[in-house]
C-alpha cells in the first residue's frame, strides 16, 4: 500500500508549481512586493524606496540622485541583494520567495546571459535552481526557442533538477505559444529518453497546465498522442491546472471518465486524487464515494498517504479501512515509516494502542529502524516486541549497534538481558546469521 509513483509525481509536482506560481506573482505584479503606489505612480513602501513619514518631512530616496529619482541597480547589486534574500530556506518562505522574484524582475534582458552565468556558478543547489529556472521563464517571455535552446544544453546528463529548467522554460513559454511548445516536444523526440520525470517527460506537466488552462478539449486531443511515462506527466500538468479552480476540476473529471483505456482512466483518477487529498480533503472525500466500488480502494490508498503528511490519524484510518489480515501488516508497515519519520513519539503512542499481535512485527521493525537513530534505548525495547525470532534479531542488532556508538556499556547490558539466547545475542553483535540455522527460534 506504498504511495504509487503517480501520487509521488502529483505531489512533487505541487510543491514545483509553487516555484513556477512566486515567480509570475512577482513577475507579473512586482508592485504587491516591491510596495503599492501612490496616484502619482511613485512607490510607497518598496525595499530601497523612500517612505514619507505621518509627521510629515521629505520622504527618503535610497540610492536615488539629487532629482529624486531612483538609480537603477546594476546586475552586480541585484545578484548581491538575491544572494542574501535567498538565504536559509528560502524556497519555503513565501515572503522571500516573492522578494527575490521582484529583485530578478529587475534584470534587463540584456543582461540575461551574465546573470545566468553567474547563476550557473553558485554553489548553493537551491539557490541556483531559484535564479536559474526564473532567469529562464523571463527570458522565455520574450524568446521561447532561445531559451529552450540554452536549457537542453545545460540540462544534459544533469539528472532531474537540471531538468526543471527546461520545466521552466514550457511553462512561460506555453503562456503565449503552447502550440510553439508542442510542436517542440515533438519535433525533439525526448531524446534523453528516461523513465517517469526523465528527459523531456517533465516539461510536459508545464505545457499541458497551460492547454488546460485554455482550452481542455485541445489538451485531451493532444494527450492520446503521448505514449509511455511521458502521458502521467501530462495528466499531471492538466490536473496542476485545477488546483484552485472547483469548476475545471470538475470539467477534467468528467473527461478522465470519458477515457476509453479503463488503466489509464484508473491512473488518472489516482493521479487527481493525490492532489485534491491535500489542497480539499473533505471535497476529495466526497467525490470518492461516488466512484466505482472497484475503483475506490486504490484511491483510497493514495490519498491515504497523502493524508499522512498532514493528518496521520485519519490517513493511518484511511490506510487500514477494509485492510484485511492478509494485508494488514504492510498496512501498518506503511503507517509507521512515513509517521515515524515525521513524529516518532506520536507514532509510537499509536501503535502501542492498536489491536496487538504478530500482525505489527514488520510495523515494529520498521519503527526499530526509525528510533535507532534517535533513541536506541527505546527502540531496543520495541525490538523485544517483535513476535518473529528472526525479525526480533534482526530488529535488535538494528537497536543495539546505534546504542553501542553512544554507550557499549549499557547497550551491552541490555542486550544480556534481551531474553535471546546466547547464540542469538552473538548474532547481534556480529554482522548477521553465520549460516541458516545459526538464529534459535525460542
Amino acid at each position: 500500500m506504498q504511495l504509487s509513483n503517480k501520487g509521488i509525481a502529483a505531489a512533487g509536482i505541487v510543491w514545483i508549481a509553487t516555484v513556477a506560481g512566486a515567480y509570475y506573482l512577482g513577475h507579473k505584479d512586482p508592485e504587491s512586493v516591491a510596495g503599492s503606489r501612490d496616484k502619482a505612480g511613485n512607490v510607497i513602501g518598496g525595499p530601497g524606496g523612500g517612505t514619507a513619514g505621518k509627521f510629515g518631512g521629505k520622504a527618503s530616496q535610497g540610492g536615488s540622485d539629487k532629482t529624486g529619482a531612483e538609480a537603477p541597480m546594476t546586475l552586480k547589486q541585484i545578484l548581491a541583494k538575491l544572494k542574501v534574500s535567498m538565504r536559509g530556506g528560502a524556497m519555503q518562505n513565501p515572503t522571500a520567495m516573492m522578494k527575490a522574484m521582484a529583485l530578478i524582475d529587475k534584470i534587463r534582458p540584456e543582461d540575461l546571459q551574465e546573470a545566468l552565468s553567474e547563476a550557473e556558478a553558485m554553489t548553493d543547489q537551491q539557490q541556483k535552481m531559484l535564479l536559474v529556472m526564473s532567469l529562464l521563464a523571463k527570458w522565455a517571455e520574450k524568446d521561447g526557442p532561445a531559451a529552450m535552446k540554452y536549457a537542453v544544453e545545460h540540462s544534459k546528463g544533469g539528472g532531474i533538477m537540471s531538468q526543471l529548467g527546461k520545466m521552466s522554460v514550457a511553462s512561460a513559454w506555453a503562456e503565449h505559444d503552447p502550440e510553439a511548445v508542442w510542436k517542440w516536444y515533438k519535433e525533439s523526440g525526448n531524446q534523453e529518453g528516461g523513465g517517469l520525470m526523465g528527459g523531456d517527460n517533465l516539461m510536459l506537466t508545464s505545457l499541458f497546465t497551460s492547454l488546460a488552462s485554455t482550452d481542455l478539449d485541445l489538451a485531451f486531443k493532444r494527450l492520446d498522442e503521448i505514449d509511455g511515462p511521458g502521458k502521467q506527466m501530462a495528466l499531471a500538468g492538466m490536473f496542476q491546472s485545477t488546483l484552485f479552480d472547483d469548476d475545471k476540476r470538475a470539467q477534467i473529471l468528467k473527461k478522465v471518465d470519458s477515457l476509453s483505456d479503463p488503466e489509464e482512466r484508473k491512473q488518472a483518477k489516482q493521479m487527481m486524487m493525490g492532489q485534491f487529498a491535500m489542497l480539499a480533503p473533505d471535497q476529495a472525500m466526497e467525490w470518492l464515494k461516488t466512484q466505482p466500488p472497484e475503483e475506490q480502494k486504490e484511491m483510497k490508498e493514495t490519498m491515504g498517504a497523502m493524508f499522512m503528511m498532514s493528518d496521520p490519524k485519519k490517513g493511518a484510518a484511511m490506510l487500514l479501512e477494509g485492510a484485511t489480515d492478509e494485508t494488514k501488516p504492510k498496512a501498518y508497515s506503511t503507517i509507521i515509516s512515513q509517521w515515524a519519520a515525521m513524529d516518532t513519539n506520536a507514532a509510537g503512542t499509536w501503535l502501542r494502542e492498536q489491536p496487538q499481535g504478530p500482525h505489527l512485527d514488520e510495523a515494529r521493525s520498521s519503527f526499530v529502524r526509525i528510533a535507532s537513530s534517535k533513541d536506541p534505548q527505546s527502540a531496543m525495547v520495541w525490538a523485544g516486541t517483535i513476535t518473529d525470532s528472526d525479525s526480533r534479531v534482526s530488529a535488535t542488532r538494528t537497536a543495539y549497534k546505534a546504542w553501542h556508538k553512544k554507550d557499549p556499556a549499557a547497550a551491552d547490558q541490555a542486550l544480556n538481558t534481551s531474553g535471546l539466547t546466547a547464540e542469538q545475542m552473538e548474532n547481534v553483535k556480529s554482522d548477521g546469521p553465520r549460516t541458516p540455522e545459526a538464529v534459535e527460534i525460542r
